[in-house]
């Protein structure tokens, strides 16, 4: 009797077993995509390609088939790492502004999906197996200028960005708008890093802008940008984050981080991936425009746990700011 309930009771695990594991692989099997990102430069920047990577692994949970690859800002390895991506999967996700050569690349692989993160390419319409995502970083800027606005003491905000380009200058309309909006005797000063990883380029751009009177600066220069967050303590100035919301993600330095304009990146990878596999949905040739329905972008203002450094009062005041972009009473700069 005893060996017949052992060999029962193994039967059944053995059933259970294969059936959990057919559980596991059963969103992979469906859809039967392999989707790889290919990002210009690295992770680690806990903004924006990290924000790339949360959607890729979050898909990855879900049973889909994701890779990643970086490029470490060598420009010798842009289009080859897009080309390897295209001969191995359905779906290639390019994340970073340097990887304009994608035209190129998916003209050469028809049957490939491509899919160009925060950037328009120029001929769009050409290519019905490309599409570019691009966000409204203009509204989510435009309330983090308006916290700016309303928060400095100087009378002077500042803003960094990681180049001197159509998506980082959009960044600063909103930034300038939002601030002069909440104060019109505001002064915005800007500058550039010229780079998206170098600390020390973003710490000295911060001090520049600090030169200048400001006391609080908004920093949408990828990783370079989080020098001015490492820095801000010294200079005695507050920050603003991007892309994800960096008191979380740099919790020892939340003291000296205001809020952050969060552009979910993650978000609208998996949302791209989702509308393909699941019901066949593809904007080829088109831009997905990602805003803040939807929750691609918004202000976040650190955990439960961490003291707010922005009221109610202020925090109140954007609510009915976003209620007023989305009706269209306040239309916000854009350099688009």
């Amino acid at each position: 009797m005893k060996k017949f309930i052992s060999v029962a009771l193994i039967a059944v695990m053995t059933l259970s077993m294969a059936m959990f594991m057919a559980s596991c692989g059963e969103a992979k099997d469906e859809s039967g995509l392999k989707i790889i990102g290919v990002i210009s430069t690295q992770l680690g920047d806990k903004s924006f390609n990290d924000s790339a990577k949360e959607g890729l692994d979050k898909l990855a949970d879900e049973g889909y088939d994701t890779s990643l690859v970086e490029c470490n800002n060598d420009s010798g390895l842009w289009e080859q790492n897009l080309r390897n991506a295209a001969d191995e999967a359905d779906m290639v996700f390019a994340v970073g502004s340097e990887l304009n050569m994608i035209e190129t690349v998916a003209k050469d692989y028809p049957d490939v999906k491509f899919v160009w993160i925060d950037n328009v390419s120029e001929h769009l319409s050409e290519y019905d197996n490309l599409t570019c995502v691009s966000y409204k970083q203009n509204e989510g800027s435009y309330l983090v200028g308006y916290v700016a606005g309303k928060m400095s003491e100087s009378g002077v905000v500042g803003f960094v960005g990681g180049m001197d380009i159509p998506v980082i200058n959009d960044f600063y309309a909103g930034y300038a708008q939002g601030a002069k909006d909440a104060n019109p005797d505001i002064k915005v000063v800007k500058n550039y890093t010229e780079d998206w990883s170098d600390t020390d380029k973003g710490a000295q751009c911060g001090q520049d802008l600090k030169n200048q009177g400001a006391d609080i600066i908004f920093c949408a220069a990828g990783g370079s940008g989080n020098g001015v967050i490492l820095k801000a303590k010294e200079l005695g100035i507050k920050a603003i984050g991007v892309d994800q919301d960096q008191r979380l993600t740099m919790p020892d330095y939340a003291d000296d981080i205001l809020c952050s304009m969060v552009k979910n990146v993650g978000n609208s990878v998996i949302d791209v991936v989702k509308a393909y596999a699941e019901d066949g949905t593809w904007t080829g040739g088109e831009v997905f425009y990602a805003g803040m329905e939807g929750n691609y972008i918004g202000v976040a203002y650190g955990g439960e746990d961490q003291e707010q450094l922005v009221s109610q009062e202020i925090k109140d005041e954007l609510a009915t700011k976003i209620e007023e972009i989305q009706s269209g009473k306040i239309v916000v700069d854009t350099v688009f």
